[in-house]
């Protein structure tokens, strides 16, 4: 059975059989303080648009001021930067208790690459776990920024692979947060076969899998698929095509371990729960 622990999305209201331990707070660089009612989870800088980078908080931080592209953050530039980085965090959260989770996110490949990302990323997990020896720390797969002249490293599936491969020789505990429609994006997924294939190339290396993150798609009314809104109905746009996607991602996390789930739905409650109902039909159960 796929089961899955559900993180809290903004302020979306969830069914009452759908249990909430933790949330989800904005951590990005020009935050300076975060609030929160649950245990939560930090979601820092994912580099999909500029930064003012004028804080009290982030004016600590040089490296990471320095480390900037027309105001788009450039992420792990330096071991310094990855040093930074853990003490900004540290700032940011004050006296609050521990977090459940640390979400980052990659770097850019024109000034970086996988093996001197993962050598910087060492320094930032060591100084993390001096202070939270056990808080699960979550990479996302990302694609889509309006950034000019690199692409994120960790984007396709083949990435994903990589990064398994150098985490496991290295020892880190760093784990992947699986966005499966920014996969399938960087895929231009547009027919079952491939939705299929990504979530099966996935089974294979399931245990470097710590969270998933999913959303809903739809039409504009000029034609334009708009990312976060509506349900997998609107998504998919074909009974058939969902039904084989739902089945396929149940077998895709059919081993009994316990990953967290995002839905990153923006486009309110109702296709909030329309995604959790066909999950649950399709046999997820959430603890």
């Amino acid at each position: 059975m796929a089961t899955f622990e559900m993180i809290k999305y903004h302020n979306q209201a969830y069914p009452d059989d759908i249990p909430l331990c933790i949330e989800e707070i904005a951590a990005h660089f020009d935050v300076q303080k975060i609030n929160g009612q649950l245990q939560y989870s930090l979601h820092t800088e994912y580099c999909y648009g500029k930064r003012n980078f004028d804080s009290s908080l982030i004016s600590a931080f040089p490296e990471i001021r320095a480390s900037q592209k027309d105001g788009v953050p450039q992420l792990w530039k330096s071991e310094l930067w990855a040093l930074q980085f853990a003490e900004f965090i540290l700032a940011l959260m004050g006296n609050k208790k521990r977090p459940e989770v640390i979400e980052i996110h990659p770097p850019f490949n024109d000034y970086t690459d996988m093996k001197s990302y993962i050598k910087c990323y060492s320094v930032f997990e060591s100084k993390i776990r001096e202070y939270f020896p056990e808080v699960n720390i979550l990479i996302e797969n990302r694609c889509g920024s309006i950034y000019r002249g690199g692409k994120f490293i960790i984007s396709r599936i083949q990435d994903i692979i990589e990064f398994c491969d150098y985490t496991e020789k290295k020892n880190l505990s760093l784990k992947v947060a699986y966005d499966i429609p920014q996969i399938y994006t960087a895929h231009r997924a547009e027919d079952e076969m491939t939705y299929i294939s990504l979530l099966e190339q996935m089974k294979e290396i399931r245990s470097f899998i710590g969270g998933v993150h999913l959303w809903g798609k739809k039409l504009s009314n000029t034609g334009r698929k708009v990312s976060h809104c509506g349900d997998l109905n609107t998504y998919f746009r074909d009974v058939s095509t969902k039904k084989a996607f739902l089945e396929a991602f149940t077998n895709c996390f059919d081993d009994g371990i316990v990953c967290k789930m995002v839905l990153e739905v923006n486009s309110g409650n109702k296709d909030l729960i329309s995604i959790i109902s066909d999950l649950q039909n399709a046999g997820v159960k959430f603890v």
